[in-house]
């Protein structure tokens, strides 16, 4: 038992003189750059209710303590809508299909000096969604399948953005970030419901937002 703990604590102990290093060799520079892999609405992602959720980026630092950032979301979902006929009876089943893209640009300033292995930061930022969607009914025959189309409707917004970025190592670190919606805009898009050879069209209204709550999420960060 003694050996097990002797080892024990020498594994810490290293761990500790690795992570004391590693503190030494934190920071950024001019030039530096990481991959952002996004959880949640981080970024000018949360944009709207539409807005995407997460997705991919690339941060530069233009110093120490200054980084602009852009990132990119593409998002397609689909789901089955089960007709389930009654006995004898045929069935055509529904479906539900959405697709969403997102980019943003972001100015960020870190609060923190270069050997801290917590850096505050604060900035703002530009997001622009697109989105539409498309609905099939669920019908038994005779009856006709009807189909609703939703246009992309696009949303332009700024927002403020507050986080805080850990040092895992030097080349790598996770952050934490809540976005407020400081403005945003959306245009009116065209609903289209098909039915048979019969066709509606409804334009939708357009829409804006001023000091609306915003998004928070997890980002993970290469650097390179």
């Amino acid at each position: 038992m003694k050996k097990i703990l002797a080892v024990i604590l020498a594994v810490v102990m290293m761990c500790g003189v690795v992570l004391a290093q590693d503190v030494q060799n934190l920071g950024t520079k001019a030039g530096d750059k990481s991959m952002n892999f996004t959880f949640g609405g981080l970024g000018s992602f949360g944009i709207g209710a539409t807005g995407p959720a997460g997705g991919i980026g690339l941060s530069y630092f233009l110093g120490s303590n200054a980084a602009v950032r852009a990132g990119l979301q593409v998002r397609s979902t689909s789901s089955t809508i089960p007709a389930n006929p009654a006995t004898g009876q045929t069935g055509t089943d529904g479906s539900n299909s959405s697709f969403t893209l997102g980019l943003s640009a972001d100015y960020l300033m870190y609060m923190q000096g270069a050997t801290s292995r917590v850096r505050p930061y604060m900035g703002a930022g530009v997001g622009f969604s697109m989105g539409s969607t498309d609905s099939k009914n669920a019908v038994i025959a005779p009856a006709i399948q009807g189909e609703t189309k939703g246009g992309a409707g696009i949303t332009l917004g700024l927002m403020g953005i507050i986080g805080a970025e850990f040092y895992l190592y030097p080349e790598m670190s996770v952050s934490a970030e809540y976005t407020l919606t400081l403005f945003s805009m959306t245009s009116p898009a065209d609903v289209v419901v098909t039915s048979g050879s019969t066709s509606t069209t409804t334009k939708q209204t357009s829409s804006s937002q001023i000091l609306g709550f915003g998004q928070g999420g997890a980002t993970l960060h290469i650097y390179f």
